[in-house]
């Protein structure tokens, strides 16, 4: 039996909250013997059967570093796993993830708060930890080079698309657009400094065909040094904030393209969600990328607004490229599954839960 660090459930989803929810969903259907800690209040917006159990009466910061590790030392000190966050400064039984050091890497994108809090916790979690998940080689490698870790206790573990209702390939090679809907491609995710998105609105002024808008969906939040983004807004660039899941993923379906110009990732899930619906994915030619992506994305230099305004101007009137991305991305996505991934984390646990 371990026990998940259930913080997670009281946040907004996005694509590290996802990852905790999904692997646990995973292990949850595997049978495997766990249970969810959480806080007194849990969002909502989960739906979920996994077994969780309410400890303390704080929230934040303060319930994952006092609630939390008082409940497990009332239960035996069970192996824990926190698939976000940074873990329990004071626990030593304890798997943790670290999705990526950009804080480390640039620390003018985030609060002074938030940069100090991981700054001072994630090297010190790590060296006690007995191991670290992550999501890719290169986010190893950062880890590894930024926190100065071993990287022997380090194990990638990858995330995936959340969505369940997924078209077939069939469905998506043989769709029909209907040439009198609206025309536009989509940017996801949260409204952090490192999306580009300041640049992404630059690049898209500078397109050729004038009738396509530009949908950037996504949250703004207090850990970030968010750009004023209102002042993009325009007759073709939108700003809906959060979109539901559903709706997402009919704006995925229905849009022209995606593009995701982020200056730094550990992974980078937007472009897999794409190619999941059979859009074409535009994507910053940046390690993570990448390697999540493979040959499956049509890469732009980020820093350059020319670059992704050209990438933009191609993908929309080369019909051939967007259907070889098409399909590419159908073959791409087959690479990632929850179930693998919960697999890899239970054999780790059973390792550290003598």
């Amino acid at each position: 039996m371990f026990v998940v660090n259930g913080r997670f459930l009281t946040q907004k989803a996005t694509g590290v909250h996802r990852y905790a929810f999904e692997i646990c969903n995973m292990l949850h259907e595997m049978g495997v013997d766990f249970h969810v800690a959480v806080p007194p209040k849990i969002n909502p917006d989960y739906k979920f059967d996994f077994k969780t159990i309410q400890c303390g009466s704080l929230n934040g910061h303060l319930w994952e570093q006092i609630n939390l590790p008082l409940y497990l030392k009332k239960i035996g000190n069970p192996l824990l796993i926190s698939f976000t966050g940074c873990g329990l400064l004071n626990y030593n039984n304890q798997i943790i993830t670290i999705h990526d050091v950009s804080h480390e890497r640039y620390p003018e994108w985030f609060s002074k708060s938030y940069y100090q809090y991981y700054h001072f916790m994630l090297p010190r979690i790590g060296r006690k930890a007995h191991a670290i998940l992550t999501v890719s080689e290169f986010s190893k490698s950062e880890i590894v080079d930024t926190l100065n870790l071993d990287s022997s206790k380090i194990h990638i573990v990858h995330s995936n698309v959340p969505f369940k209702d997924k078209p077939t390939d069939d469905e998506i090679l043989n769709a029909t657009s209907n040439p009198d809907a609206e025309r536009y491609i989509i940017s996801v995710s949260s409204m952090d400094p490192r999306k580009n998105f300041i640049r992404l609105a630059k690049a898209f002024d500078k397109i050729e065909d004038k009738s396509v808008k530009l949908y950037i969906i996504g949250m703004k939040f207090k850990a970030f040094n968010t750009p004023d983004l209102q002042k993009l807004i325009g007759e073709n660039i939108v700003l809906p904030g959060y979109i539901d899941d559903s709706s997402l993923q009919k704006m995925y379906r229905n849009a022209l393209l995606s593009i995701y110009p982020s200056l730094y990732e550990g992974f980078g899930l937007p472009p897999l969600e794409s190619m999941t619906y059979g859009c074409p994915a535009i994507a910053s030619d940046i390690p993570a990328l990448r390697e999540v992506s493979g040959n499956a994305a049509l890469y732009v230099d980020p820093y350059d607004i020319d670059s992704i305004t050209d990438g933009i101007n191609k993908l929309l009137t080369n019909e051939k490229l967007r259907l070889d991305l098409r399909a590419k991305g159908l073959n791409q996505i087959k690479e990632y599954s929850w179930k693998k991934s919960a697999e890899q984390v239970y054999e780790l646990a059973k390792n550290f839960n003598g």
